[in-house]
């Protein structure tokens, strides 16, 4: 009986303990890694340059807009913000996507790309939340880096 006892506590404690195993695991999985960038892409406009952000974890960016290239550091709540709504809207290829009319002037088309998967334009309006989030950080890690795209 003594025998039979210890294997159901060995049990009960295996099944209590693999909570902690795997929660541990699952966590580190949605990790974003600190070596690899989200790419910001945007087409620009008739009006407007096209840029491209490269941005990593720790908020460190480069940039490309107007054909020039430049540098700069966006705040951290920002940037894990930003790698928090890619974790949540992964996979990216497979957000809701309404296209919807643009201006041939001055509509562009914005996309995300992380770990080899990549978003349909997000600059269209959306109910979806995960989408309007993940424009919304685009945007607002644009004016942390205070670059212009006018072609001025």
């Amino acid at each position: 009986m003594k025998v039979f006892n210890i294997h159901k506590i060995s049990l009960a404690s295996v099944l209590l303990a693999t909570p902690l195993y795997i929660l541990p695991l699952r966590i580190l999985a949605q990790t974003p890694n600190p070596k690899q960038p989200a790419i910001i892409i945007n087409s620009g406009s008739t009006n407007t340059c096209k840029y491209r952000i490269r941005l990593l974890p720790s908020g460190k960016a480069t940039y490309t807009v107007c054909d020039k290239t430049g540098e700069g550091q966006v705040k951290l709540e920002i940037a894990t913000k930003f790698f928090n709504d890619i974790l949540a809207a992964k996979p990216l290829s497979k957000l809701s996507y309404k296209p919807c009319v643009k201006s041939v002037s001055f509509g562009t088309l914005a996309q995300v790309s992380y770990q080899g998967q990549k978003s349909q334009d997000i600059s269209c309006p959306s109910n979806d939340s995960r989408v309007t989030n993940l424009y919304n950080d685009t945007k607002s890690i644009q004016k942390e880096l205070n670059f212009s795209t006018s072609k001025n």
